[in-house]
């Protein structure tokens, strides 16, 4: 057999005690007569005996109209190949590849490992019919290394359901939690040969001090360090006049406290609580005391110049930038959202109270013309960081990258994360959150044997 292109197929299972695949008489030469052959699928293979039958079709086809192959039911149960869905297939004179085999990786808590859970993951599976194969969710606890096999849900297409089973390891690996052990990581990312993408996450002052290694990109960066003493915290503070803390590892707006010198006195705005809390310092010694009382802000926390926003009437705003590979390797912004603060916070998150607005209007509204020139240099920027990034000797293929444009139109990041969440997208442009939700698959697919043509 020549190297076939890639062709959709469904699959039957035959009782037999032996491992056997059956292919369609058109696919036979004199030289495949009763010959075994490699069949791989995900992280598992099995030599099979190949019967010809003029009763199945294998051409390219489409996910629409598959063609058909038979599989013996014990090179199926070797395999773990579920039988519903419809799968890519690949064939050289030397292996008969199955998939693609997807494996989204969402940390080790096995709450999230059940159908209810699972259901917040279904519309990314809108793009099933351009993708194929088998997409699980599995842990790395689950993960039997003897075997190369490991225990998750799989989406069922002809169910529209996530289902339990039992399942080889993947070709590729789309990480959406970052609790795993790098140990696992590490094993994960030497079984798929690195295509396990989003393999690291930086923390915020990690990734600040590896961007400000770039001459380049480092004038994006507001001034910020570690909180370590009160004395180099008073010290930044009195330096720049209003800084923000906040932790290094954690999102949408939570352990943030601002504090701003005012004189002599020291305005504390704390949104470590559910309500904020704002206090006046009337001198250092309160300052000190302030501190004393909240030795953990000195516990991975850092401290950074507050930015003099641009505002929307009242309110501040700033840029969420999605940052993904597409199909062909390269970089693509797939989407922008403005977070616009309710009047009475400092912060834009939506969980926040904020709301969401297109870049476009965003800018409009805020300085009514060099918008062009501003959304251009944010597009760039955000390209020469990911290209950066790439440099790290770490596979990232997703950025949710927070930029902030200053009253004297200056652009700087905030943060960029690896892990971003996309709710202002689902309420302000539904079709621009699922394209989002659809390229880490279409990007998953095109890292294997299957992804020809894309």
């Amino acid at each position: 057999m020549q190297r076939s292109g890639v062709m959709w197929a469904k699959i039957e299972v035959v009782p037999s005690d032996r491992e056997i695949i059956y292919l369609p008489e058109s696919l036979s030469t004199e030289a495949d007569s009763s010959r075994s052959i490699e069949v791989k699928f995900g992280g598992k293979t099995a030599t099979a005996k190949i019967l010809y039958t003029d009763d199945l079709k294998l051409e390219k086809g489409s996910f629409e109209n598959p063609g058909k192959i038979r599989l013996s039911n014990k090179l199926k149960d070797k395999l773990l190949i579920p039988e519903s869905l419809v799968y890519r297939i690949v064939i050289t004179d030397t292996r008969i590849s199955i998939g693609p085999v997807i494996g989204l990786l969402l940390g080790v808590h096995t709450h999230r490992y059940n159908p209810r859970h699972m259901k917040k993951y279904s519309d990314r599976l809108g793009i099933y019919n351009k993708v194929g194969g088998l997409i699980y969710a599995f842990s790395p606890k689950s993960v039997n290394w003897n075997r190369n096999s490991a225990y998750g849900l799989y989406y069922n297409i002809a169910t529209a359901s996530w289902e339990y089973g039992c399942f080889p390891l993947p070709d590729v690996i789309y990480r959406r939690d970052f609790h795993s052990s790098p140990k696992h990581i590490d094993k994960l990312m030497d079984f798929t040969g690195g295509r396990l993408f989003n393999s690291y996450r930086f923390s915020k002052y990690q990734m600040y001090e590896a961007v400000k290694e770039n001459n380049e990109l480092s004038k994006y960066l507001p001034p910020t360090d570690l909180s370590l003493n009160f004395e180099q915290v008073k010290k930044f503070i009195d330096s720049h006049s209003k800084v923000i803390l906040k932790p290094i590892d954690l999102s949408r707006g939570r352990g943030i406290c601002i504090i701003e010198k005012i004189d002599d006195a020291y305005k504390v705005t704390d949104y470590r609580y559910k309500n904020p809390v704002v206090s006046v310092l009337h001198d250092n010694e309160s300052l000190r005391e302030f501190f004393a009382n909240n030795p953990n802000l000195f516990n991975r926390y850092l401290i950074q110049k507050y930015l003099s926003l641009a505002r929307i009437g009242n309110s501040l705003f700033d840029i969420r930038v999605v940052m993904q590979k597409r199909p062909d390797h390269t970089w693509g912004c797939t989407g922008i959202e403005c977070r616009v603060s309710n009047s009475n916070s400092h912060l834009t998150n939506i969980s926040r109270g904020g709301y969401a607005l297109t870049l476009e209007e965003a800018l409009y509204r805020a300085f009514a013309e060099d918008c062009e020139f501003l959304s251009q240099e944010i597009n760039e920027f955000c390209q020469k960081f990911c290209s950066y990034m790439d440099k790290m000797g770490e596979h990232f293929a997703e950025f949710g990258m927070d930029i902030a444009v200053d009253t004297e139109k200056n652009i700087w990041l905030i943060e960029a994360n690896v892990f971003p969440s996309f709710k202002g997208f689902k309420i302000m442009d539904r079709q621009t959150y699922l394209s989002i939700r659809y390229t880490p698959l279409l990007y998953a697919l095109s890292l294997t044997e299957f992804g020809d043509g894309l």
